[in-house]
């Protein structure tokens, strides 16, 4: 199997390479390296800096590859980096996705390519509804939620007009080992971990009393979904999926779990609460369940050891 993998160096990208990797897949990565590192690279595997709205290019990589799945993972994905620069972001969410559709398209790959977006849980907007279900309204709350709901709605276009094969998969929280804190994924988890094991110095901060909760998404669970994704026997014409794992976490409970792992106290400063922060999220993933036969591992304290141990042992030096 060949595929393209966009955002290939970064958090998600570099553990989808490794799974690929280790299933001999043939993959060419692409990343401009604005939040990926140069370091995430597999032995064998080509790679190309590059934006992907670099139209012309993006379609002759993927004329002449000619991949079986183009896993679509590149962004720029700050909520408040959106807010101060929706041009900025704009640009490579919405046109970057589109050069990647219309480069299929253009290649004539539209019954081989099989196109797997990156979307989020933010296109909701904070939803009502517990658990959420792809069913409900989407209700973006800033440029970088709009931008991953317009390339959605890209996907079902291009869908209806040319049979393009396309599926998107909208992420919950995602957390693991080689996030980075003040990276792209950058969480609770991701800042109080680097308090604890890289910079004590650092001072750790907890937002409101805690009691808000999160459907925090182990990585391994969404490269799963992704490979489940690309390798469906009966192709896609746009649908969304949730990617979580359907239960969530409170941020008072996160603290309890990393000073029981770490052996060591998470003396937090409080802050007060995030303008247009969400309280609780909790996804529906029955659908993916039954479409993709996505089977999340849920044992959150075991996931978040893993991520500690890396943080202690193998996170990189400044």
């Amino acid at each position: 199997m060949r595929a393209i993998v966009t955002g290939s160096n970064g958090f998600i990208g570099f553990n989808l390479c490794q799974k690929l990797h280790r299933e001999k897949w043939e993959v060419i990565g692409i990343d401009d390296l604005s939040s990926g590192r140069r370091e995430n690279v597999i032995d064998g595997f080509r790679y190309e800096f590059m934006k992907i709205q670099e139209k012309e290019r993006m379609e002759k990589l993927i004329r002449e590859f000619e991949p079986d799945a183009i896993f679509h993972l590149a962004a720029v994905p700050r909520v408040s980096y959106s807010v101060e620069n929706p041009f900025v972001t704009a640009e490579a969410n919405v046109m970057g996705t589109l050069s990647i559709l219309e480069g299929v398209v253009k290649a004539g790959l539209v019954e081989k390519t099989r196109i797997v977006n990156t979307s989020s849980s933010s296109v909701y907007g904070g939803a009502e509804q517990m658990p959420t279900p792809e069913s409900h309204p989407c209700d973006p709350k800033s440029p970088y939620a709009l931008e991953k709901y317009q390339a959605e709605e890209w996907g079902r276009l291009f869908a209806n007009l040319y049979g393009l094969d396309i599926v998107s998969l909208r992420y919950f929280n995602v957390f693991g080992p080689h996030a980075i804190f003040g990276g792209a994924y950058s969480t609770v988890l991701t800042a109080w971990l680097y308090h604890i094991y890289v910079d004590p110095t650092y001072e750790a901060f907890l937002e409101d009393d805690g009691t808000q909760s999160r459907d925090f998404c182990f990585v391994d669970n969404v490269v799963q979904a992704n490979v489940l994704a690309a390798t469906r026997d009966r192709g896609f014409s746009g649908e969304a999926f949730n990617v979580a794992q359907g239960d969530n976490t409170t941020l008072l409970e996160c603290k309890d779990m990393i000073e029981e792992l770490s052996g060591r106290p998470l003396h937090l400063a409080q802050r007060p609460p995030r303008v247009g922060d969400v309280r609780h999220t909790l996804a529906d993933i029955s659908a993916a369940r039954r479409e993709l036969n996505y089977n999340p591992t849920t044992n959150f304290l075991e996931q978040l050891k893993v991520m500690a141990d890396w943080y202690a042992n193998h996170y990189p030096k400044a």
